[in-house]
């Protein structure tokens, strides 16, 4: 329905003897957003007057992904065992270890050399129970904006990932502790009686405290260093701050069945896309599946970049060769492996969530339920590369 208003006006006497009309000026306030807003409640908060619409999904953060666990063999152990042995061939028998042959056995009493083979082991794993849980009351429930038993699952589906990935991380290439605070891991490490894993440093820098400098970074070369400690049978360990040959020799992995997989920082990537040689050599994959955080391929080797790689700055250490090692600098446990044959998981009970009421509290509750454990199955399948970040 339309209305008409009319403005009554009572001109001055002075305006009307000379022009006939009275004039106006408006007043200069203007009414804006404060002065509708209402009353503000909370400290900084919104005002009452003011409509405030929350969307009803969160903007997700960068989420840690699975990148170790597709490196490691995975077995599943079955209901009312404690442990699991994985067997394992320490590597062929040696051919200089056969008795000798005999061309024929001229007597009724001679008999054919037998040779003893010796080269059968097993790993032991042991799987750990893991639980978590979330509660969330029915009024936290029904007075948010968001889906919060959606929103709590999928933080316990993180929880998981990021669980196994970063034990089987720990395993392989160890962890790195505060200065004072006990002794970091490392998987077991070559020596002059144990084939074991070996641990290369960029630049010039060796086991000894301190000694990893800035600019002691990844190079090409460096990561052809490591590929040729895996592919040998001659080991090497730290002695004495010397890179020495073992007396034992180790398995040649070779790329034929499985890839070698190089794990790096964010970091380690700048380093190598900022070398020419590595940028004109290196290749996207195209044998295979690609794997999760695969960026390059470079002589053969997958590399795939992770945050999950160990890192350490000034006033942590890590250690080598069973020896703890300080660091002043700010770097990464970089490592290269021979997939499917370095590690294994195991698990005892696979990853369960569940969602369930529970009303004599008035409440929701979620658990996430698992067993499982890492293990390194060939140790001299592991080369640690420590290298600075800058």
């Amino acid at each position: 329905m339309e209305k008409t208003f009319e403005l009554m006006m009572e001109p001055a006497d002075h305006i009307m003897k000379d022009y006939g009309f009275k004039s106006y000026e408006l007043a200069s306030d203007v009414t804006q957003r404060s002065d509708v807003r209402g009353t503000q409640y909370g400290t900084n908060g919104p005002y009452y007057l003011e409509p405030i619409m929350y969307l009803k999904k969160a903007i997700d953060a960068a989420k840690n992904r699975l990148r170790f666990l597709q490196v490691v063999r995975q077995e599943t152990m079955p209901e009312g065992h404690a442990d699991i042995i994985i067997p394992k061939r320490k590597k062929y028998f040696a051919d200089s270890s056969w008795e000798a042959s005999m061309a024929e056995q001229a007597t009724p009493t001679s008999q054919i050399n037998w040779t003893a083979i010796d080269t059968m082991d097993g790993v032991k794993i042991t799987p750990t129970n893991y639980n978590y849980g979330v509660i969330i009351t029915r009024d936290a429930i029904r007075t948010n904006a968001l889906n919060l038993v959606e929103y709590m699952r999928e933080e316990l589906s993180f929880k998981y990932e990021n669980s196994i990935d970063s034990a089987i991380r720990d395993a392989l290439l160890g962890t790195v502790v505060a200065d004072g605070a006990g002794t970091g891991t490392e998987p077991t490490p070559m020596s002059d009686t144990v084939n074991g894993a070996q641990t290369i440093f960029g630049g010039d820098a060796t086991d000894a405290d301190n000694s990893l400098d800035n600019g002691d970074v990844i190079t090409p070369d460096l990561i052809l260093k490591a590929k040729r400690l895996l592919m040998s049978d001659i080991g090497y360990y730290w002695s004495s701050n010397t890179f020495t040959k073992s007396s034992v020799t180790k398995n040649p992995w070779s790329d034929s069945d499985t890839p070698f997989v190089l794990f790096i920082a964010p970091e380690q990537w700048e380093t190598l896309m900022k070398d020419s040689q590595f940028a004109n050599a290196s290749e996207f994959g195209d044998r295979g599946p690609v794997l999760n955080g695969e960026i390059r391929q470079y002589a053969g080797i997958r590399i795939v970049v992770t945050e999950k790689v160990p890192s350490f700055k000034d006033g942590q250490s890590y250690t080598v060769t069973a020896t703890e090692t300080d660091a002043d600098v700010n770097g990464h446990i970089c490592g290269l492996v021979k997939s499917n044959y370095c590690g294994a998981i195991v698990w005892s009970k696979k990853a369960e969530l569940k969602v369930f009421d529970w009303p004599v509290a008035n409440q929701i509750r979620l658990t996430l339920n698992m067993a499982f454990g890492v293990g390194v199955i060939h140790p001299d399948a592991i080369v640690r590369i420590i290298v600075s970040d800058a």
